[in-house]
């Protein structure tokens, strides 16, 4: 686990992510034993700030994002990086059964609150 909590502190480092995004994936790791609890579900779900009622509730089996993974066209992955987001770290926090949330934003602009987690 030490090459993983080695690649958070770097992205920080290097600013990639920001000191609570290092502090969730940290938290995630050091919970995840890879054991028993592997995660099974990637949930999204995005909120309405002014009523909490939810927008969006989709729960995909960790399967089906694995194949959507493989089979990502380059641009969209280009797209992803733009945003500074590490699909490598991602998958493999899905390779290792890491569970708990890797995604809390709030849109201001929109008005919403995003969440996404592996469970």
């Amino acid at each position: 686990m030490t090459d993983e909590k080695d690649r958070v502190l770097k992205l920080l480092e290097e600013k990639k992510i920001t000191a609570e995004e290092a502090a969730r994936l940290l938290d995630a790791i050091s919970h995840s034993d890879g054991g028993d609890r592997r995660n099974r579900f990637l949930k999204v779900r995005v909120f309405d700030k002014n009523s909490q009622q939810a927008k969006v509730n989709v729960t995909l089996p960790i399967g089906l994002v694995r194949l959507g993974m493989n089979f990502m066209p380059e641009s969209a992955k280009a797209k992803i990086e733009e945003q500074e987001i590490d699909m490598k770290l991602i998958s493999e926090a899905l390779e290792k059964g890491i569970t708990g949330k890797i995604v809390d934003v709030d849109d201001e602009e929109k008005g919403q609150h995003v969440e996404v987690w592996l469970e």
